[in-house]
């Protein structure tokens, strides 16, 4: 292990901090020559390096997905993987469990954040009403890469246990000789709060662009992250303050059920456009979705058309990507998640009828026209479990099943144990991951650690 380690860390150890350090934006660039300590001189520069969709908007973590029970690898193909991939999913404990993309991408896009804050500090040219704007994308785009970092690297927050449990670095200077230690998961999620609160305050209200945040991408960022705190009161109140700024919803019988790629990049649920760079094990050549998971949606129910190519049921592939791109997920905003928050947080906070009043209204735009009948409840565990199964089914290759998992494993009612079976041909190999495991965390690279002298996760 230790040679492996070495050698890893030869081939790839400056790699994970030129990947941190340098960026491309080709007009920003262009203008200053081949010079990696170029200083933005204007607005114009600031607005080139957040609109460059490969860094800002294609850079979400593929761990967030690849843990999770929304599919299967066939073992003819998961053995012509690296072995760090099969690692990931068979859910061993082992330190390279390791994907580096999912570190260092997000800590890139944290490094431009922090130098367009920087510039604005500094009193670049253009005018104000532009820096605003641009102060408040900065502060967004950085809080969501902080966020789904910490699904991935850090525990769940837990209010009780947040404030000693291991957060991660928190760069707020781009200035990479500076050194951070990591921090608690309390100060991580209180940097990701205010990051979005500053944001919502500095956003405009629409873009031409979706590729661009808005005060309604930000709101509903907000619930995200306030639902993964178990903050239900506040996940709902800004779910709605995004909702009543655009609640379109896609009626799926106008969706066609026969195309490869039934949603345009950038349809009409999207609030704000993002998604994975790269599936790894996520690729339509590679990923099946399990048949228990098919079987969860009626006849009736378009999803199971739009969703799902089946020519059998051991090659059920996936194809409903929201992001327009097969194999990477989509890790943006769109309405379809904000009225499943809301919906569950309203039956959290004791209002079943609301709750399942937003989720009929959802989705009924999902099934053949006249043939859905509404949910009903008469207890809050019954209206949770319908809505509960509703998100699974809705959000599925969103990168949303990891941290639900980890958010709904701390209550015993909905915990679950996940089992992945690999048959090898001359057996057939089981491996389980149970609520609340360190595997829940992945470890940090190891190239990482011996960069940065940073405390590893549990393994």
């Amino acid at each position: 292990m230790r040679n492996n380690k070495c050698i890893f860390l030869l081939k790839y150890g400056f790699i994970i901090m030129l990947s941190i350090c340098f960026f491309s934006c080709s007009d920003f660039l262009d203008k200053k020559g081949s010079s990696v300590l170029a200083v933005p001189e204007t607005v114009k520069d600031l607005r080139a390096m957040l609109d460059h969709e490969t860094e800002i908007n294609r850079y979400y973590p593929a761990l967030a997905e690849m843990g999770s029970d929304d599919y299967y690898i066939p073992y003819t193909t998961l053995v012509s993987r690296p072995q760090s991939e099969q690692l990931i999913y068979s859910w061993q404990r082992e330190e390279e469990r390791i994907d580096m993309s999912s570190w260092g991408l997000p800590y890139r896009v944290i490094m431009i954040s922090n130098m367009v804050l920087e510039a604005l500090e500094r009193g670049v040219e253009g005018p104000a009403s532009e820096k605003k704007i641009l102060e408040g994308e900065a502060y967004f785009v950085r809080a969501l890469a902080y966020w789904y970092l910490a699904q991935v690297f850090c525990l769940p927050y837990d209010e009780r246990t947040s404030h000693k449990d291991l957060g991660l670095p928190l760069r707020v200077s781009s200035d990479m000789n500076e050194t951070y230690d990591r921090s608690s998961v309390e100060e991580a999620y209180r940097l990701i709060v205010d990051g979005m609160k500053k944001a919502i305050e500095q956003l405009p209200e629409n873009t031409v662009y979706k590729t661009q945040p808005t005060k309604t991408a930000a709101y509903g960022a907000l619930a995200r992250v306030f639902l993964s705190m178990e903050k239900y009161d506040e996940a709902n109140q800004m779910a709605a303050e995004a909702l009543k700024r655009y609640d379109k919803l896609l009626d799926y019988n106008l969706v066609n059920v026969s195309a490869k790629l039934p949603f345009e990049i950038f349809h009409e649920e999207v609030v704000y456009y993002g998604a994975t760079s790269n599936g790894l094990l996520l690729s339509e050549s590679r990923a099946r979705i399990p048949a228990g998971l098919f079987d969860l949606y009626d006849e009736n129910d378009l999803r199971k058309q739009i969703f799902f190519n089946s020519n059998n049921i051991n090659d059920i592939i996936f194809k409903g990507y929201y992001a327009g791109k097969a194999g990477s997920f989509f890790a943006g905003i769109a309405t379809d998640e904000l009225y499943l928050i809301r919906a569950e947080c309203e039956v959290r906070l004791g209002e079943l009828n609301t709750g399942l009043s937003l989720l009929n209204r959802l989705i009924e735009t999902r099934w053949k026209k006249g043939m859905f009948v509404p949910y009903r409840a008469s207890n809050e565990e019954e209206a949770l479990v319908v809505v509960l199964k509703e998100r699974r089914k809705q959000l599925i290759k969103r990168g949303l099943r990891w941290p639900d998992l980890r958010r709904l494993n701390k209550d015993p009612r909905f915990a679950q144990t996940l089992v992945r079976e690999i048959d090898t041909g001359s057996e057939v190999q089981r491996f389980q991951l149970e609520p609340n495991a360190v595997q829940y965390v992945y470890p940090i690279p190891y190239p990482v650690l011996e960069l940065y002298k940073y405390e590893q996760n549990p393994i």
